[in-house]
């Protein structure tokens, strides 16, 4: 089985990530997508302190992918050195899965820099690379044309959306109705439950 990895802080997980990685599924680019909640980036270390927890991340993940047959959620991660290295983690899942042939999934903005990931060049060698859009980061700044690379996918039709976990993480705390928009119901109530980035309002 071809086995698409979407690794991210999901910090939270948002309607955009479902939908996205769900797409890729249905369209056939894989047949499968394993959401990777990543305990800690090394490219948004300066970051940490604006993580929810391991756990409520896992947690909140899981919740979002119920009643997505085609996702599931991978903990691959959570014994793993930290940070987290994509190569590391994509030997582990080959190693623990060798019938699946796994794939990384990453954004245009991460592909723009991935020079600068950790053995950028055996991941090209070794694991077949989609790569989606993002706004504002063109799909061809990066290493396409990178001559041993396995096989680099630019999925040009995945659709793009203006959701950020980010903009998530603003709204919380004076705009939960903004932000109940951009999560799945599940998701939401998870974070008003346990008071997570500041939320402690209920939503209209």
């Amino acid at each position: 089985m071809r086995v698409g990895i979407f690794s991210g802080s999901f910090n939270p997980v948002h309607r955009g990530h479902i939908a996205l990685a769900e797409w890729f599924a249905r369209e056939g680019v894989v047949d499968a997508v394993w959401m990777v909640r990543s305990p800690l980036n090394p490219l948004k270390a300066a970051e940490a302190s604006l993580l929810a927890s391991d756990d409520d991340r896992l947690a909140m993940l899981r919740l979002a992918v119920e009643g997505h047959a085609l996702l599931s959620v991978s903990t691959v991660e959570d014994d793993m050195p930290r940070p987290s290295y994509s190569i590391l983690t994509l030997r582990r899942l080959r190693e623990e899965w060798p019938e699946h042939d796994f794939s990384l999934i990453i954004g245009s903005d991460n592909w723009q820099r991935f020079r600068r990931w950790r053995s950028w060049e055996d991941i090209l060698r070794e694991f077949r690379v989609v790569v989606y859009p993002r706004e504002g980061c063109p799909v061809e700044e990066g290493p396409t044309d990178f001559p041993e690379a396995k096989e680099v996918v630019i999925a040009a039709g995945a659709p793009t959306y203006e959701i950020s976990s980010t903009a998530i993480r603003n709204a919380l705390p004076e705009a939960p109705d903004e932000a109940a928009r951009m999560l799945s119901p599940r998701v939401l109530e998870y974070i008003l439950r346990h008071g997570l980035y500041g939320a402690s309002q209920q939503v209209d």
